[in-house]
């Protein structure tokens, strides 16, 4: 019996781990779809769409071929003239990317500024609106579960 349970609790510890360790960012691409974002799990696919998009509105995009850390980035673009909001990316990106230092394409370099914000020291941090990371639910999950094999026997 404790066997089972034993397993159970490493069984659950090992994906709340899987969890722990992976980073959440918000995701968007007008400032339409920006004003509520999607949230997406970074991995090299997602950083790598990323990049793609972001090589249409920079021209100096690095390509990466793969990483193992991500970051959350937050750009907006507003016209130099009136200070409006021109566009807004929200996204998963690689840390070498360095997408604050982009510069922008020939079509946008003289009409805007760009503000941008790069984090991954907890989930969702581009955004005011924050939750609780992976590793909170990773605690409270292994709780349950030692609280669940304490009750069996």
């Amino acid at each position: 019996m404790w066997k089972k349970v034993i397993f159970v609790v490493v069984l659950v510890a090992f994906i709340s781990v899987q969890f722990a360790d992976s980073l959440r960012c918000y995701s968007c691409d007008s400032p339409q779809s920006c004003r509520s974002p999607s949230s997406h799990l970074c991995t090299n696919e997602t950083a790598n769409a990323s990049s793609t998009f972001l090589s249409t509105i920079h021209s100096d995009v690095p390509e990466i071929a793969g990483s193992s850390n991500f970051s959350c980035s937050n750009l907006y673009y507003t016209h130099r003239e009136n200070q409006t909001q021109a566009f807004a990316f929200m996204g998963c990106v690689h840390p070498n990317a360095s997408v604050c230092n982009l510069s922008l394409n020939a079509t946008n370099s003289n009409n805007w500024i760009i503000s941008c914000y790069t984090c991954n020291e907890k989930d969702y941090c581009t955004s005011p609106a924050g939750t609780f990371s992976g590793s909170f639910y990773a605690i409270v999950g292994s709780t349950l579960a030692l609280l669940m094999a304490k009750l069996v026997h």
